[in-house]
């Protein structure tokens, strides 16, 4: 009786780790970047030559088999500088994503905690840079008060995907602060070469973030994107707009296009950012060659014109222009890019 106690003890254990697991990951992405900045008539010409780091993360994903076709599930994703060893946040250790879900293949999952909003997972199959690098999508389009990069205190819920269709629905307590609530809608198809989807968003931000004061002001965004993969090329597309209270409506698109040439590709991009008297637009071109499936280089280039009011700064040294103060990019200062870096996930 005691040695089957005891056996039952020892195989308990050892039965739960055979039914759960915890991954360690990781992305490591750093660069040489030399930056151009034009004359204005009030600002003479410049530059910045720096080492950078982009989009550098680490994190932690686990799951468990509970039966009957249910898992629970998680992720912590941090944030950080491979060029200084510094947290992407000072005031959020897990500043990426960190959230808790139960999901089922049949009824789909539901996530409770910090999670990227429906924006980035489009920009990511729309722009062909993949928000890397100063053609990068994020740093025009998401200037053009697009969608909310992530929510904070959010309720998540991800459907089944039935022939390539699936969807998410988001809500954004904003915990009794002025700002933060949201609500979002996403639909996605993907099928073979085709990729399509749209979103819809309502958030409360705040005056400040669109050069007013008061309190939070509700705005609202439409997306739409699209890709086909032709084997030889794959052509991808996005449109959004966004209307915000008591500022002019703003709109933005992408035309983006990836050739496979030897073991690399050719990707490049287009980017408009409209509204009135600050339009922007950002060309991009980059060259990315694969050593192997975990390990890239890159080299890119790309040219951002800002006109009237506009003042938007090219990835991803924007921690390093910040710091110029008053002499980094202003207002009608257009930008010229060169990056040479590396790239590899663990």
């Amino acid at each position: 009786m005691k040695r089957t106690v005891l056996a039952a003890a020892i195989a308990l254990p050892l039965a739960a780790a055979a039914q759960s697991s915890v991954t360690l990951y990781g992305r490591l992405n750093i660069s040489a970047e030399s930056l151009h900045f034009s004359s204005t008539p009030t600002r003479s010409a410049s530059r910045l030559n720096v080492l950078t780091s982009d989009a550098s993360l680490w994190g932690m994903r686990g799951v468990e088999d509970l039966g009957g076709g249910l898992r629970a599930y998680f992720k912590l994703e941090s944030g950080f500088q491979v060029d200084s060893g510094a947290l992407t946040s000072t005031t959020q250790v897990f500043s990426r994503e960190s959230y808790v879900g139960l999901g089922n293949g049949n009824w789909g999952s539901v996530q409770l905690g910090s999670q990227w909003a429906p924006g980035l997972w489009q920009s990511l199959r729309a722009d062909p840079f993949q928000r890397f690098g100063p053609g990068g999508q994020p740093y025009l389009l998401q200037g053009a008060r697009g969608y909310t990069l992530r929510y904070d205190n959010a309720i998540q819920y991800l459907t089944p995907t039935f022939a390539g269709l699936s969807g998410r629905a988001y809500y954004a307590a904003g915990e009794g602060q002025p700002t933060g609530r949201a609500t979002a809608l996403n639909v996605d198809f993907e099928n073979g070469p085709v990729y399509a989807g749209a979103f819809y968003e309502n958030t409360l931000t705040s005056a400040a973030s669109v050069g007013l004061a008061g309190g939070g002001r509700a705005s609202r965004t439409a997306s739409f994107a699209g890709a086909y993969d032709f084997g030889v090329l794959r052509l991808s597309g996005q449109y959004q707009t966004n209307s915000t209270e008591g500022v002019p409506h703003a709109k933005g698109y992408l035309v983006g296009v990836a050739v496979p040439v030897g073991a690399g590709q050719i990707r490049a991009s287009y980017l408009h950012r409209s509204a009135p008297n600050a339009d922007a637009s950002l060309m991009g071109a980059g060259y990315w060659y694969y050593l192997s499936k975990r390990t890239q280089l890159f080299v890119n280039v790309a040219r951002l014109a800002n006109d009237g009011t506009a003042a938007f700064r090219m990835g991803p040294a924007i921690a390093e222009q910040a710091a110029l103060g008053p002499a980094g990019p202003g207002a009608g200062q257009d930008t010229t890019g060169f990056q040479v870096g590396v790239m590899h996930f663990f």
